[in-house]
């Protein structure tokens, strides 16, 4: 079991590298965490995002985009969208994120990206900065994987993407755009992203609510038997470090009564 390093009532400090397939979706899945953790007393989260993509008509087979945003930049149409709808003041950056980006600090980092180029730039970015975990996101056809990490820490510390494949960091970046509908769904399922961006979710919120996770990673299969499989955290000595009080305390299942053995006869 790994527990927050964090305090969840503070304002939690989010940014998001990536509002394409998977980060469009998982930015709406952000806001209902962001929902749960004021109503629950927390000050929330607040969201910096980064993409420099402008929205194109095929996006919107597979992205969380509507007609109207066409020509837009992806960013500022969603960061607009959540502002508007929850009264939020989150930051829309339609560019690429730059180290100086990092130098606040951050409680997450959450990558979306495509290649391993990107993920080898905001892995250098986030180095020497003040990060608690590295969540990326990502996705081949049918295939994918979200893997909750941290860049810092002892024999206890989650491990990040590139621990667990530094294949990920290679490559070059390939950014060609489909020409058709038919060709983006070509290149990937239509419901890669949504399992991708569920599963950032739920990894990440139930980190915060419940002050603790017992999984790191999950990867997801959309063609195989299993479909998805998750890593459980390996076991670690309890630490002495101050236990971060949670938002939402997970309850320990009730044991079921024995049933009451009947007299003969009765």
């Amino acid at each position: 079991m790994h527990r927050i390093t964090f305090d969840p009532y503070k304002r939690i400090e989010i940014t998001l590298i990536g509002v394409g397939g998977t980060g469009s979706l998982l930015l709406t899945h952000l806001l209902r965490v962001d929902v749960a953790i004021r109503q629950l007393g927390g000050a929330g989260l607040h969201i910096r995002a980064f993409d420099p993509d402008v929205v194109s008509v095929t996006n919107l087979t597979r992205q969380n985009f509507a007609p109207a945003d066409v020509g837009r930049y992806k960013v500022i149409a969603l960061i607009e969208r959540c502002n508007l709808y929850a009264g939020r003041a989150w930051e829309a950056f339609p560019r690429r994120a730059e180290p100086a980006d990092f130098a606040q600090g951050n409680h997450v980092v959450i990558s979306c990206v495509d290649s391993g180029k990107s993920r080898r730039e905001i892995y250098e970015a986030m180095q020497g900065r003040h990060v608690h975990y590295w969540l990326d996101c990502g996705n081949e056809r049918d295939t994918g994987q979200v893997v909750l990490g941290q860049l810092r820490g002892g024999p206890e510390r989650l491990l990040h993407i590139l621990d667990r494949d530094a294949t990920r960091m290679q490559g070059r970046e390939v950014n060609t755009p489909s020409c058709s509908a038919a060709e983006a769904l070509t290149r990937q399922s239509l419901f890669i992203n949504p399992h991708i961006a569920l599963e950032a979710a739920e990894l990440i919120g139930k980190l915060i609510l419940h002050g603790e996770t017992k999984h790191g990673a999950v990867f997801v299969n959309l063609t195989g038997t299993v479909r998805n499989v998750a890593l459980e955290v390996p076991e670690t000595k309890p630490s002495k470090k101050k236990k971060e009080r949670p938002l939402l305390p997970l309850r320990k299942p009730r044991t079921p009564r024995a049933a009451r053995a009947r007299p003969v006869g009765e």
